[in-house]
Protein backbone atom coordinates (compact mmCIF):
# COMPACT_ATOMS: atom_id res chain seq x y z
CA UNK A 1 0.00 0.00 0.00
CA UNK A 2 2.85 2.46 1.04
CA UNK A 3 5.51 0.74 -0.93
CA UNK A 4 6.60 3.51 -3.20
CA UNK A 5 7.88 5.33 -0.40
CA UNK A 6 10.98 2.55 -0.06
CA UNK A 7 13.31 3.51 -2.82
CA UNK A 8 16.92 2.60 -1.66
CA UNK A 9 17.44 -1.31 -2.25
CA UNK A 10 18.83 -1.79 1.27
CA UNK A 11 15.34 -0.97 2.62
CA UNK A 12 13.44 -2.90 -0.12
CA UNK A 13 15.32 -6.04 1.08
CA UNK A 14 15.34 -5.29 4.72
CA UNK A 15 11.48 -4.97 4.74
CA UNK A 16 11.72 -8.12 2.25
CA UNK A 17 13.75 -10.14 5.18
CA UNK A 18 11.33 -8.65 8.01
CA UNK A 19 8.35 -9.59 6.01
CA UNK A 20 9.35 -13.40 5.47
CA UNK A 21 10.10 -13.59 9.14
CA UNK A 22 7.08 -12.33 10.36
CA UNK A 23 5.60 -14.74 7.80
CA UNK A 24 7.33 -17.66 8.70
CA UNK A 25 7.24 -17.14 12.34
CA UNK A 26 4.50 -19.34 13.41
CA UNK A 27 6.09 -22.21 11.32
CA UNK A 28 4.13 -21.97 8.59
CA UNK A 29 3.48 -19.45 5.90
CA UNK A 30 -0.09 -19.27 5.54
CA UNK A 31 -1.87 -18.43 1.89
CA UNK A 32 -2.55 -15.27 2.54
CA UNK A 33 0.82 -14.34 4.17
CA UNK A 34 1.91 -15.80 0.73
CA UNK A 35 0.13 -13.48 -1.39
CA UNK A 36 1.12 -10.58 0.32
CA UNK A 37 5.04 -11.35 0.04
CA UNK A 38 4.49 -12.14 -3.32
CA UNK A 39 2.75 -8.77 -4.45
CA UNK A 40 5.25 -7.11 -2.06
CA UNK A 41 8.49 -8.52 -4.24
CA UNK A 42 6.74 -7.15 -7.46
CA UNK A 43 6.00 -3.88 -6.32
CA UNK A 44 9.39 -2.91 -4.58
CA UNK A 45 10.73 -4.28 -8.38
CA UNK A 46 12.33 -7.15 -6.33
CA UNK A 47 10.01 -10.16 -8.05
CA UNK A 48 13.05 -12.47 -8.38
CA UNK A 49 13.99 -11.65 -4.34
CA UNK A 50 15.06 -14.64 -2.15
CA UNK A 51 15.39 -14.71 1.80
CA UNK A 52 18.59 -14.44 3.27
CA UNK A 53 19.86 -18.07 4.80
CA UNK A 54 21.36 -15.84 7.93
CA UNK A 55 19.25 -16.67 10.51
CA UNK A 56 21.94 -14.82 12.89
CA UNK A 57 20.66 -11.62 11.35
CA UNK A 58 18.83 -10.02 14.37
CA UNK A 59 15.74 -7.47 13.65
CA UNK A 60 17.89 -5.20 15.26
CA UNK A 61 20.11 -5.55 12.60
CA UNK A 62 17.16 -5.40 10.10
CA UNK A 63 16.12 -2.07 10.32
CA UNK A 64 19.31 -0.55 11.99
CA UNK A 65 19.28 1.26 8.92
CA UNK A 66 16.06 2.84 9.16
CA UNK A 67 16.40 6.58 10.12
CA UNK A 68 13.79 8.01 8.55
CA UNK A 69 11.07 8.40 10.35
CA UNK A 70 8.52 7.88 7.09
CA UNK A 71 9.67 4.81 6.43
CA UNK A 72 9.62 3.13 10.33
CA UNK A 73 6.09 4.07 9.94
CA UNK A 74 5.75 2.21 6.64
CA UNK A 75 7.61 -0.66 8.18
CA UNK A 76 4.73 -0.70 11.13
CA UNK A 77 1.85 -0.35 9.35
CA UNK A 78 2.64 -2.92 6.75
CA UNK A 79 4.18 -5.67 9.06
CA UNK A 80 0.76 -5.33 11.20
CA UNK A 81 -1.10 -5.94 8.22
CA UNK A 82 1.05 -9.52 7.46
CA UNK A 83 0.96 -10.11 11.08
CA UNK A 84 -2.54 -10.13 10.76
CA UNK A 85 -3.02 -11.80 6.87
CA UNK A 86 -4.02 -15.35 8.14
CA UNK A 87 -6.78 -13.93 10.77
CA UNK A 88 -4.06 -15.02 13.68
CA UNK A 89 -1.60 -12.47 15.55
CA UNK A 90 0.09 -14.86 16.89
CA UNK A 91 2.43 -14.67 19.75
CA UNK A 92 5.51 -14.78 17.56
CA UNK A 93 4.14 -12.20 15.47
CA UNK A 94 3.50 -10.32 18.42
CA UNK A 95 7.39 -10.26 20.05
CA UNK A 96 8.22 -9.12 16.65
CA UNK A 97 5.76 -6.08 16.10
CA UNK A 98 6.71 -5.18 19.80
CA UNK A 99 10.57 -5.13 18.98
CA UNK A 100 10.03 -2.90 15.80
CA UNK A 101 8.05 -0.40 18.67
CA UNK A 102 10.87 -0.56 20.77
CA UNK A 103 13.22 -0.18 18.16
CA UNK A 104 11.43 2.59 16.28
CA UNK A 105 10.25 4.51 19.67
CA UNK A 106 6.92 3.84 18.73
CA UNK A 107 4.54 5.34 21.71
CA UNK A 108 2.03 2.85 22.81
CA UNK A 109 -0.83 5.14 21.20
CA UNK A 110 0.73 5.49 18.18
CA UNK A 111 1.45 1.78 17.76
CA UNK A 112 -2.82 1.33 19.23
CA UNK A 113 -3.12 3.24 16.46
CA UNK A 114 -1.31 1.51 14.09
CA UNK A 115 -3.02 -1.78 15.57
CA UNK A 116 -6.40 -0.23 14.98
CA UNK A 117 -6.01 0.88 11.40
CA UNK A 118 -5.06 -2.30 10.68
CA UNK A 119 -7.86 -4.63 12.40
CA UNK A 120 -10.39 -2.00 10.49
CA UNK A 121 -8.56 -2.54 6.98
CA UNK A 122 -9.10 -6.59 8.23
CA UNK A 123 -12.98 -6.15 8.62
CA UNK A 124 -13.17 -3.95 5.45
CA UNK A 125 -11.71 -6.64 3.22
CA UNK A 126 -13.95 -9.06 4.51
CA UNK A 127 -16.79 -7.19 3.83
CA UNK A 128 -15.86 -6.34 0.23
CA UNK A 129 -15.41 -10.18 -0.47
CA UNK A 130 -18.93 -10.70 1.03
CA UNK A 131 -20.39 -8.27 -1.29
CA UNK A 132 -18.86 -9.37 -3.93
CA UNK A 133 -19.39 -12.99 -3.65
CA UNK A 134 -23.11 -12.11 -2.73
CA UNK A 135 -22.57 -13.73 1.06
Amino acid sequence: MFLHFITEREHKEAFLELAHRIAKSDGFVNRNELTYLQGWMVELGLPDWQPSADVETTTADLLGSLKDERLKRIFLAEMLLLSYADGNYNDQEKAISDEMQRLFSCDDESFASFKSWVESMNKLKVEGMKLVLGV
